[in-house]
């Protein structure tokens, strides 16, 4: 039904890859993969919300994270196949696949942190229809099965052990070493914690997961983060933990573009410093399966920062960001006052070597420091300041490195909802 809806859908936009028939099946089986050029929101965004879509079905039909898992590989490649007349992307099934889990499995529970099946009437009625709208195919089955309406108790496991949220609104103001321009836009950031992320054993995958969603900033959503744990082993009678997450990543604005799916291991501790003084300190590292990032052109090179012919199919035509495998790593300070953080130091690194682009290895580094100053109860004031550095190696003669960076500043009021 979901491959059938996205068809229609396409078919209504006047998508010519959406009239499909037994011969383009054909076709498709016989070609292979290649990467495809679709614009960067859609294949960062788009085919991961797609495979969410394919993920909740599993969830909302009884299946475990796992199942749902490979249910979502299954409804990726069938799209891929016999969704359009496009050839089999690879890029498009990475995303739509390991994407699909990341979103689903955190869009499923966000909707059950809005469900309450013990109550009735219209106050139920409206809780539904907003969870539906988080997670639309889970609530197609509750509303078509009766259950948005039928008294229950919610699943024990969609309870989490603790929940946190910090919502903030004010402005941001970003510069780039490309040109002399700089931009000041408004901005909304909503980081939610669900779970007890730091501490404790561990098996279910998701039972604790960070959220970070940014509107404005340079895009309409410039950010999109998710990190959810997979297991979790305290270590040394609990004082360090040892975690395995996955992770999806979604970044657009002014200054650059990256997307990533991705998985890492971290290593944590959080000492009591005082009575009332805490701190976190946790370090991590992983592998990239598939991460993307804008192209630089070679500077002092004619050559094209078109795809290349990467084994795997040739693309034909521009597009200005590149495809390719790589590892992470970054680190965590925090510090926090009678269990409240009102200071955070983070770092991440991304190296990408690329497969399909500009033949080039991407070294992306990223510093964000915040600091919470309260001012009455839950309400704060939030100064962040972050700088993104990117170093891109050309693997081509006489051709050096490009080195961008790119300091931004943000103040905002912020709600504390922990």
């Amino acid at each position: 039904m979901i491959n059938v809806f996205y068809g229609l859908a396409n078919l209504a936009r006047g998508q010519i890859t959406a009239r499909i028939t037994p011969e383009t099946w054909w076709s498709n089986m016989q070609r292979g993969w290649e990467w495809d050029l679709d614009d960067f929101t859609v294949n960062q965004f788009g085919h991961p919300y797609q495979g969410n879509n394919y993920f909740t079905a599993g969830r909302a039909n009884g299946l475990s994270y796992w199942e749902s898992a490979a249910l979502t590989a299954f409804g990726s490649g069938t799209w891929e196949y016999f969704g359009e007349t496009n050839q089999a992307s690879l890029n498009d099934f990475v995303n739509t696949t390991l994407g699909g889990i990341a979103l689903g499995e955190m869009f499923h529970r966000a909707a059950w942190l809005v469900r309450d099946p013990h109550k009735s009437g219209k106050s139920r009625l409206w809780n539904e229809i907003a969870a539906t709208a988080i997670d639309p195919v889970g609530g197609y089955n509750r509303f078509q099965s009766g259950d948005a309406s039928r008294p229950a108790d919610k699943p024990a496991d969609m309870v989490p052990s603790q929940l946190g949220s910090v919502m903030a609104a004010g402005v941001g103001w970003r510069r780039s070493n490309v040109d002399d321009d700089s931009s000041t836009n408004g901005m909304v950031e909503l980081d939610l914690l669900y779970g007890d992320i730091e501490t404790g054993r561990s098996r279910t995958p998701y039972d604790a997961f960070a959220v970070r969603v940014t509107l404005g900033g340079g895009g309409p959503l410039s950010e999109l983060r998710v990190r959810g744990r997979l297991l979790a082993q305290p270590l040394h009678a609990g004082h360090v933990q040892l975690s395995v997450g996955q992770d999806y990543q979604y970044n657009k604005n002014d200054a650059y573009q990256f997307g990533a799916q991705s998985f890492d291991v971290s290593v944590g501790f959080a000492p009591d410093v005082t009575s009332r003084l805490s701190m976190l300190a946790a370090g991590w590292g992983g592998l990239t399966v598939l991460g993307a990032v804008d192209s630089i052109p070679p500077e002092g090179s004619d050559v094209p920062t078109e795809p290349s012919d990467a084994g795997q199919g040739v693309s034909t035509g521009p597009r200005f960001y590149d495809y390719g495998p790589g590892t992470n790593f970054g680190g965590i300070v925090a510090l926090r006052r009678d269990h409240r953080e009102f200071f955070q130091l983070a770092y991440e690194a991304h190296q990408l070597h690329v497969l399909d682009g500009a033949r080039a290895n991407h070294f992306l580094q990223r510093v964000r420091a915040d600091l919470r100053v309260p001012i009455r109860r839950q309400l704060g004031v939030l100064v962040t300041g972050e700088f993104f550095d990117r170093r891109t190696y050309f693997q081509l003669p006489n051709v050096e490195p490009a080195h961008f960076h790119f300091p931004q500043f943000r103040i905002a009021l912020a709600w504390n909802g922990s």
